[in-house]
């Protein structure tokens, strides 16, 4: 659970609001087509939970690496480790071929997602703080928390 709320992104509150309460739109190639190469952020939804948020310098690109079954990024990554229960250590290359990568091209396909335009020199802080805020499932502290304990030896 966080400790923070949206108060606490200050003049960013606007941004975060709109992003979080904006129009979704599937994750899919059909949506993403014409978000052009325009910097911002990303937030992914299940539902009306928020997964991750992810800075962007080109949105177009971003959510073409989220669904491309063979690219192995940070995204897919998390999908693998905490939707699959996949070791970090492995995440990588597992996320990226095979019967995982199938399978997380599935449950993004149930995914949603939707943008915001920020300043640019601003969206990587932004992305961290609203993570934090919105406690993301798949990158908010209560996940790395957990992947934390996770990788601990046994």
């Amino acid at each position: 659970m966080s400790h923070f709320n949206p108060k606490h992104l200050g003049k960013w509150q606007v941004i975060y609001n709109d992003l979080i309460n904006g129009p979704k739109l599937p994750l899919n190639e059909s949506s993403c087509w014409m978000m052009g190469e325009k910097h911002g952020l990303i937030a992914v939804f299940d539902q009306d939970e928020i997964l991750h948020v992810e800075p962007s310098n080109n949105i177009f690109k971003s959510i073409q690496s989220f669904i491309t079954s063979g690219s192995s990024i940070h995204f897919r990554n998390l999908v693998a480790i905490i939707e699959f229960n996949i070791s970090e250590k492995t995440a990588h290359s597992r996320s990226s071929k095979g019967p995982l990568s199938k399978k997380i091209d599935k449950r993004i396909g149930e995914l949603s997602y939707s943008v915001v335009q920020a300043p640019k020199n601003h969206i990587n802080n932004l992305a961290r703080a609203f993570n934090v805020v919105s406690d993301s499932r798949l990158s908010g502290p209560t996940a790395a928390s957990n992947i934390s304990i996770d990788s601990l030896p046994k």
